[in-house]
């Protein structure tokens, strides 16, 4: 009985081991087998180089490219201009396509690539990222985008947009769009800001991705915030107060800013200072209307 016992009890723990087992294998199937979110059409080589190029891809940059297919763009931003990058791809033909081309071109010491899901991908060592996706995908990235990527990061799409998300440039090569995007700074709350002269005032802004507006006061009384432009972490501010015209030229940096100023009333100390009072307001999470 103690045999038969033991016997049973083997069994069921090589049943249930086998289970486990098998049950790894087909999630680790599944994962290997799951399909891409876009079927493979490349990037004509003429968009390739005006994506590379209105991103001013340069040497020191790092690239990722999702969805990258045959890895055309990685490939040619490495033989053009000694960039590094990444190729994302979940396909593993693609993946093994990619580094075949690689190693013909002779870039396997300055390129990578993965197959993995981009929305599990860590795009904050990007500062270029390229792409040829659907719209409903580029949807789904943009709040990754904002989340992951340092301001002044550039974004180059080919064929599709962001939605609400205007592009700073789009054109046409041949039948195709390209998109250009700089992700901008979070210039959005309230800030306490201390202008050439030692006059103080108080922003209101209201940020949605790269636009800018808001209203400004001075001890209580309300000063003309004629525009703001957005450039990654670079802006401008007109400021007008009775009879004084200020120009603001400079950066931000996390919770404060600083930069040159021009116009009248200076007195001759042309710098300023901004600090954000309480938190930065999200920015990107949008969703569309």
């Amino acid at each position: 009985m103690r045999v038969c016992s033991f016997s049973y009890r083997s069994l069921l723990t090589a049943l249930f081991a086998g289970g486990l087992t098998a049950s790894a294998t087909a999630q680790e199937t599944a994962k290997e087998a799951r399909r891409p979110d876009v079927h493979f059409v490349p990037t004509p080589y003429e968009v390739v180089d005006s994506m590379l190029a209105i991103a001013d891809v340069k040497k020191g940059d790092r690239l990722f490219d999702l969805g990258s297919g045959d890895g055309r763009i990685v490939i040619a931003a490495a033989k053009r201009h000694g960039t590094r990058g990444v190729g994302i791809d979940i396909d593993p033909e693609r993946i093994k396509e990619s580094r075949a081309n690689a190693k013909k071109a002779g870039v396997t010491d300055k390129v990578e690539f993965r197959q993995a899901d981009l929305f599990e991908t860590d795009l904050s060592k990007a500062s270029v990222v390229t792409l040829y996706l659907l719209p409903q995908l580029n949807l789904r990235l943009r709040p990754k985008i904002f989340r992951e990527l340092q301001p002044g990061s550039r974004i180059a799409s080919h064929a599709f947009d962001m939605g609400s998300w205007e592009a700073d440039t789009n054109f046409t090569v041949g039948y195709s769009g390209v998109y250009y995007w700089v992700v901008p700074a979070n210039f959005g709350g309230e800030w306490s800001l201390t202008a050439p002269g030692g006059r103080q005032y108080s922003l209101s802004l209201t940020q949605k991705f790269q636009k800018v507006e808001g209203k400004a006061q001075r001890d209580g009384q309300a000063a003309k915030l004629e525009g703001i432009r957005v450039w990654g972490d670079s802006v401008t501010i007109s400021l007008a107060d009775g009879d004084s015209a200020l120009r603001l030229q400079g950066v931000v940096d996390g919770g404060s800013m600083s930069g040159t100023a021009g116009g009248a009333g200076t007195n001759g100390n042309g710098k300023w200072t901004a600090t954000r009072k309480g938190p930065a307001p999200k920015l990107g999470q949008e969703t569309e209307d």
